[in-house]
């Protein structure tokens, strides 16, 4: 309500009574001038403190509106986040199975390091083991020379045939260019 409905409402009521004073019905008590006034207060109260209401309502609106724009705001931020998720677990995933992949290949690698180390170290051992052992004495060695063989006709003639080389035949037709006749 507004102070100029109040005021209609007041004029409205005074002339009810103004009315209800010349006609001939029964006369009610008459109001007072203080009476009137204490109702125009009251009523004033009342209007203002619907006003403050209004106003307390208008603003709650405003602040409602303010919160929904805010969530609003905050579901797209949360959908952006949500899909950036998504993406990020694909990607997580792929390299979750990489890693899972890789693994084993290190595994692998290491059963192999593992096995030509052991084989290295049983080779130093045996290197080592040869190393500290004693040298064998020339007497004892199981490799013998073969004795020197005494010089012989034989092996002689061998040796020459083995060495010997046949002349080239010589051609059965010589031709002009090999004679020189007619340069």
């Amino acid at each position: 309500m507004t102070k100029g409905n109040l005021n209609d409402l007041i004029r409205t009521e005074a002339n009810k009574e103004v009315e209800s004073q010349t006609s001939p019905s029964p006369k009610p008590a008459k109001e007072t001038n203080a009476t009137l006034q204490a109702k125009i207060n009251d009523l004033t109260a009342e209007l203002e403190k619907t006003e403050k209401n209004g106003q307390t309502l208008q603003e709650k609106v405003i602040s409602l509106e303010e919160e929904l724009k805010e969530h609003l705001e905050l579901s797209v931020s949360l959908q952006q986040l949500q899909q950036q998720t998504e993406q990020l677990e694909s990607v997580l995933s792929e390299k979750t199975t990489l890693v899972a992949k890789l693994s084993s290949q290190l595994s692998k690698t290491e059963t192999e390091l593992t096995e030509k180390k052991q084989l290295i170290e049983k080779l130093y051992n045996q290197i080592k083991t040869l190393e500290n052992s004693p040298t064998p004495t020339p007497e004892s060695s199981s490799i013998t020379k073969p004795a020197p063989k005494k010089p012989s006709l034989y092996n002689f003639e061998m040796a020459t045939l083995a060495r010997y080389i046949a002349p080239t035949p010589t051609p059965t037709e010589l031709t002009d260019s090999d004679i020189g006749w007619f340069d």
